[in-house]
This record gives structure tokens, C-alpha cells and sequence, in this order.
């Protein structure tokens, strides 16, 4: 009976002291601050530079600002899903910050900077889309879609890029088929071509494979999904459109945020803005010099650079009709994002 007890006092000493050490090792946990661990997922290649300079700035800004507090998890290149389905994924929070720059069935109204001729550089359109993101769009259009922008960047005017036969002038369009994305493919269309829609990582295959006659797409953009290895014709100077990149983060996670996180969040999204516009602006014309030792590119003078602009004037009012009869107030959108380019030059 003496060795019972004796074991019994045992056992209730241990689970005491044991009971001491889980109070102190949570005491400890509640003192130090909690580190906030974000997902965020994209179609990037880490080898474009949207993402080395764009996503991967953005993080590393927003670390810096909150003195480690929050880190990312960052899985490009199509880890998690599509380059569609970035929506999708942000909203059912598989990831916290998605690229939801191809989800213009609900979004489309950003895509007003992606028309031909919204912007002379990138920097301007990224100054002019991003305002309009802030003060209008984010209400209209994004938090009715349970995300908020955090940045929105427009890329360099798009070109158009051919293996077989060269594109010297406007006519030269009629009959190809081209891969386009966003708003070109109305502009493509009016010009007589054939637009075939498709996300930027299919564009290689669709050129190899003879799909398409040509490709669109930014000089900053050939290296990253390996455009420069298979084409021999561009143009420069033709402002066929563009793409506006979009990062989201899922609005019940921003409301979740601490104030000074949601701070480092909008100074990182404006300097990201700032940084990659800028970047890309110079890239575009430091990639233009070294593709034309191995590409044959055709640069439009300002005149015919005017023409190209004025042929695809109508594509504007086309773009409205079609979104204003699903709801959407697009000419809303087009008159306040030319009030804010007045604004801004």
C-alpha cells in the first residue's frame, strides 16, 4: 500500500510540474508578437520580370515595413492553378493574394488601360490606372468581388511578333491570326485579323505549332516565355494595346490585417507601382536594341504610328457598348480615366 501511494504522489508531482512548464511556454507564446504568414500565387515565371520585379518587390517592401512581421509564401509560375483561376483561388482563400489580371469576366472594367493608345509609356499608364484602381475602380468594381487591389501596373505598349511573314504596315494585320489578350482582341477584330484569346504561357506552343501567324506582346515580355527563340518580325511603336497586371488579396484577410500591416500594404502597392513602370519602361528599350541583332523589327514612324492609333479609335466605344450591356459602367470608367491622364500630364 506504501509503494501505491508513494507512486501516486509520484505521477501527481510530475503532471504539476508538467502542467508549470505548458503555463510558462504559452505565457512566452502570448508575449511575442505573432508573425502574420500570407499565400500569394501567380502565372509568373520567377524569371519574368513581373515577378522578380513586381511581386517579389512588393513582398520584400512590405517585410522591410513591418520589420519581419508579416511573411509570404509565394508559389509562381502556375503552382496553384491557371493564370485564371487566381480569382477564384483568392475568393475560397486556397491563397490570400492572387494575380487576378485574367479574371476579366468579372473584372473587366481595369482593362480600360489595356485599350490601343490609353498611354504613351508605362509609367504614365500605370500613374493613370492605378489612381483610377484607388478612387473608383476598387468600390465599382473589385470589393463587389470579394478582393482588393494592392497594386496595378501597365506594361509597355504590345507589338506584334510573326515567325513567317513580317507586319510593315496596318494592312499587313488583315487575315493573320493572332494570339491576344485583353482588349486587343476587339482591336485585332476591327482590323481584320483573327484574334485567338489565350494567357501569355500558351503563346510559344500556339506560335511553334503554327495556331496562330503572331503573338502580342511587350519586348519585356519575349525572354520570359522564350518569344525571342522563335520569332523573326516585330514591329515598335505600334500601340496595339496592352495588359494591366493586378495582384488582389481577399477582403475578409485585409480586414484582418492589423492597421499598421494594411499601412505597409498601401505604401508597398504605391512604390511597387512607382518601381516596376519605371523598370519596364527602360527594359522595354534596352530589349528592343538587343532582339533587333537577331529580329528583324520594323518601326513605325510618328505618322504611321498616328494612323494605327486613329484606325483603332472606334475600338473604345465598342468596348463600352459591349460591357454596358452586361452592367458594367464602362463609359463612367473611360471618361474618368482620360479626366485623371488630363490630370497627371
Amino acid at each position: 500500500m506504501k509503494k501505491v501511494w508513494a507512486f501516486l504522489i509520484c505521477a501527481m508531482l510530475i503532471a504539476i510540474v508538467s502542467a508549470c512548464g505548458s503555463s510558462e511556454a504559452k505565457s512566452t507564446n502570448e508575449g511575442a508578437e505573432e508573425v502574420i504568414k500570407l499565400k500569394i500565387a501567380d502565372s509568373l515565371p520567377t524569371s519574368n520580370y513581373l515577378s522578380s520585379e513586381g511581386a517579389v518587390f512588393f513582398m520584400d517592401r512590405v517585410k522591410e515595413l513591418t520589420d519581419g512581421k508579416v511573411e509570404f509564401e509565394h508559389y509562381p509560375a502556375e503552382q496553384i492553378g491557371k493564370a485564371n483561376a487566381y480569382l477564384d483561388l483568392t475568393l475560397s482563400k486556397t491563397v490570400d493574394i492572387g494575380y487576378t489580371s485574367y479574371s476579366t469576366d468579372k473584372l473587366p472594367l481595369v482593362e480600360v488601360a489595356t485599350l490601343p493608345g490609353a498611354y504613351d509609356s508605362a509609367e504614365e499608364g500605370s500613374a493613370v490606372i492605378w489612381k483610377l484602381v484607388k478612387e473608383y475602380l476598387t468600390e465599382e468594381e473589385y470589393l463587389k468581388n470579394g478582393v482588393r487591389p494592392i497594386y496595378a501596373v501597365a506594361l509597355p505598349q504590345y507589338q506584334y511578333v510573326s515567325a513567317k511573314k513580317p507586319v510593315n504596315s496596318i494592312e499587313d494585320l488583315k487575315g493573320t491570326k493572332a494570339r491576344v489578350t485583353g482588349t486587343m482582341e476587339l482591336g485585332f477584330d476591327h482590323l481584320g485579323a483573327s484574334p485567338v484569346f489565350m494567357p501569355a504561357t500558351e503563346a510559344y506552343t500556339a506560335m511553334e505549332r503554327g495556331t496562330v501567324d503572331g503573338v502580342t506582346f511587350p519586348f519585356t515580355s519575349f525572354e520570359p516565355y522564350q518569344i525571342e527563340s522563335i520569332a523573326k518580325y516585330s514591329t515598335k511603336g505600334a500601340n496595339l494595346g496592352s495588359f494591366t497586371v493586378v495582384y488582389s488579396i481577399n477582403e475578409d484577410v485585409y480586414q484582418s490585417l492589423p492597421d499598421d500591416v494594411k499601412e505597409a500594404f498601401a505604401q508597398a502597392g504605391d512604390e511597387t507601382v512607382e518601381h516596376l513602370s519605371k523598370f519596364l519602361d527602360e527594359k522595354n528599350e534596352e530589349l528592343a536594341e538587343k532582339f533587333s541583332s537577331k529580329i528583324e523589327i520594323y518601326e513605325l514612324s510618328e505618322e504611321e504610328s498616328a494612323e494605327w492609333d486613329k484606325a483603332l479609335v472606334p475600338v473604345w466605344n465598342r468596348w463600352a457598348e459591349g460591357l454596358e450591356k452586361r452592367g458594367f459602367n464602362a463609359n463612367e470608367t473611360i471618361e474618368k480615366y482620360r479626366e485623371i491622364r488630363e490630370s497627371l500630364n
